[in-house]
């Protein structure tokens, strides 16, 4: 089943890297990878295009690049950087560039970052990536910093867009014909522009606080759809922002 999924995913990457290369040609990426895709093929097609990447690269995965690390580490060709910012936060680095990414693919040569980040209670974050980008201590927190906004994708996106009430879920990628598609394809529009909305419309700003949550705000919209006629999206907002009894003062009751 894993090895299944995880050739069904590779097989997207390769249409994705090649439509994102046909309609944007000069588009310069810096592409971030679970663990998933840190393997030498993969490595090699994402170049082909001339991107860049960002990969994490687990030492139960991946023991031969580790164990090269460790072995260039005694031999002092591996650099240390450490740090605490402002906020009590302690940051550790150990990269060297132009390892092999493992035993079979020797020529695929990787630049190695380590880090471990401990806050002030204590508490520790450790994670290893691999990159082509040339490592220094001058970028080394550049690196990681990308490479930690896969979490944030993963565990703030796809979180909203199931939890949230946009009701993303595992099904929409099953079906017959575009039907799963369309669906998703419409969630992740209602999730765009609800971002934008939420960066730069005052009102929409305004009626979430009002409503303390985004599902929330989606009952109190369908509701007045329900009940109302909706001429625009101000009077809406206006009447979630300011309450029922604006709404039945404002709005035209639907009696159709």
């Amino acid at each position: 089943m894993n090895a299944s999924k995880n050739d069904c995913e590779k097989t997207a990457l390769k249409r994705l890297l090649s439509n994102i290369s046909r309609e944007h040609p000069h588009l310069k990426l810096v592409l971030n990878f679970d663990d998933l895709y840190s393997d030498g093929p993969t490595i090699k097609l994402v170049k082909s295009y001339g991107y860049s990447f960002i990969m994490v690269a687990k030492d139960t995965s991946h023991p031969a690049l580790h164990e090269s690390v460790d072995d260039l580490d005694k031999a002092d060709k591996v650099k240390r950087y450490q740090c605490t910012d402002e906020k009590g936060y302690q940051h550790w680095f150990r990269f060297v560039n132009d390892v092999p990414i493992n035993k079979s693919h020797q020529e695929t040569l990787v630049n190695y970052l380590e880090y471990v980040e401990i806050d002030p209670k204590g508490n520790k974050y450790v994670n290893t990536w691999i990159t082509n980008i040339q490592l220094t201590q001058e970028n080394v927190t550049k690196v990681m910093r990308g490479g930690r906004a896969k979490w944030k994708i993963e565990n703030e996106t796809f979180n909203t867009l199931k939890t949230q009430g946009y009701h993303l879920e595992h099904n929409y990628g099953h079906g017959k014909q575009h039907l799963a598609t369309n669906l998703a394809s419409l969630t992740f529009t209602a999730f765009l522009i609800n971002q934008i909305e939420q960066l730069a419309c005052k009102f929409f700003q305004q009626a979430l606080e009002a409503k303390k949550s985004k599902k929330a705000l989606w009952h109190a919209i369908r509701g007045l759809f329900d009940w109302f006629i909706i001429d625009n999206w101000n009077d809406l907002f206006t009447a979630i922002i300011e309450g029922r009894s604006v709404s039945l003062k404002h709005l035209v009751v639907d009696t159709t």
